[in-house]
């Protein structure tokens, strides 16, 4: 299933990506879905999926699905977010106009990244994963760029001619200390880079327009990854943004611009994802400390994670480097224990049962990166890792 925007296996998606869609176009929390886009980019793809012929009755009944199509005709005439940063306080909607305003609201950090974000990425670079499923089912896809908006073939050819299960790679997991855009380049040269961008789920970049320097708005300040995740809102979601719930964002080829020198760049791959905030404030998917499935759905989110890096690894993944951290674990609130936990059942869960090798060896290294010692030291302890042979980012 698919059209010019988006692409949707229809087998791939379970009740639950349906019933987190429906949650999002239903959702009477305006300012939380309707600030970003999340409630356009929601109803983007069930609009596909029942112009396609699925029947989402059992979800959203006739006359409501009606009144959401006329709000969603009222939200897409405005940005409510631009008007933030309007001295005119316009709301109209406006295509990149985050690229193109000179408000004084926005940061010179942000100003000053335009210089690598003149390029728009290729839709065959941008990739939306709803779970590990439709990431299962991409080898057996017999669809095309052409005919239906496919953007997963690259991929699709690497897994037939390299049966994820088969792979044996070395699998190392390492922990490192520092900043990701130290870490990028501490990667010995002639390997892929495959690295987790800890994203919000509901505004493309997070708060890199105000000026933050959280992960995700330095990988943002670093690379041209802004760009690619604008192209997700104006060419992918309809003008609006969100992150699957269960799933993830995968960026192919983003380049990452050395600090001390921007005219050293290396081409990185971006695998952007959120963590529930437990805060209930910014994210877009909401679920309080106290839901019992919360461990499980975000281990469906580490899962999607893996299989994402797994499948977009150059040839067998002998030569991809992932890098991890404690997503989550900062502004959203998860508990580094519990994420550490879940990475480590995620990555040791079989990968052939056979070979007996693990998640983890589908890659050549696995670093976990954080500038903070006491959340490296439980990945070691978790991990069974000596902390003597962590390594530095710098």
């Amino acid at each position: 299933m698919c059209s010019s925007v988006v692409y949707i296996p229809g087998s791939s998606l379970n009740e639950e990506d349906l019933k987190s869609l429906v949650n999002i176009c239903l959702s009477n929390d305006n300012e939380r879905v309707d600030m970003h886009g999340g409630r356009r980019a929601a109803f983007k793809y069930l609009s596909q999926l029942k112009s396609f012929g699925m029947d989402l009755s059992s979800y959203i009944d006739s006359k409501t699905w009606e009144k959401l199509i006329k709000k969603v005709e009222k939200l897409q005439c405005v940005d409510y977010y631009k008007q933030n940063f309007d001295e005119n306080r316009y709301d109209t909607f406006e295509k990149y106009w985050e690229l193109n305003s000179e408000s004084r609201r926005i940061h010179s950090k942000a100003k000053k990244n335009r210089k690598y974000t003149t390029e728009h990425f290729q839709p065959e670079q941008l990739k939306v994963y709803f779970n590990k499923k439709q990431i299962e089912k991409i080898p057996y896809s017999k669809a095309t760029l052409e005919s239906n908006g496919f953007v997963d073939s690259d991929a699709r050819d690497n897994m037939r001619k390299y049966p994820i299960s088969e792979r044996k790679n070395k699998g190392q997991i390492k922990t490192i200390k520092g900043r990701i855009e130290q870490a990028v380049f501490r990667v010995p040269p002639g390997k892929q880079i495959i690295i987790l961008d800890f994203a919000d789920d509901r505004m493309p970049g997070g708060l890199f327009l105000y000026g933050a320097s959280t992960q995700e708005e330095t990988i943002c300040y670093n690379s041209n990854t802004y760009r690619a995740l604008l192209d997700f809102k104006y060419q992918r979601f309809d003008g609006g943004f969100m992150i699957p719930e269960f799933g993830c964002l995968y960026i192919k080829n983003v380049k990452f611009y050395q600090p001390v020198n921007p005219n050293v760049n290396k081409n990185v791959d971006v695998i952007a994802a959120a963590c529930y905030d437990l805060t209930e404030v910014h994210g877009l998917h909401i679920k309080s400390k106290e839901d019992k499935d919360l461990e499980s759905c975000t281990k469906k989110k580490f899962e999607t994670i893996i299989a994402s890096a797994q499948a977009n690894s150059n040839d067998n993944g002998e030569n991809t480097y992932l890098i991890l951290g404690p997503i989550g674990c900062g502004a959203f609130q998860n508990d580094i224990k519990t994420i550490t936990e879940l990475w480590e059942n995620v990555l040791s869960s079989p990968l052939n049962e056979t070979s007996k090798t693990k998640q983890h060896h589908a890659f050549e290294e696995i670093w976990f990166l954080s500038g903070k010692d006491d959340k490296l030291e439980i990945f070691e302890e978790i991990f069974d890792l000596h902390p003597k042979e962590r390594l530095q980012a710098t």
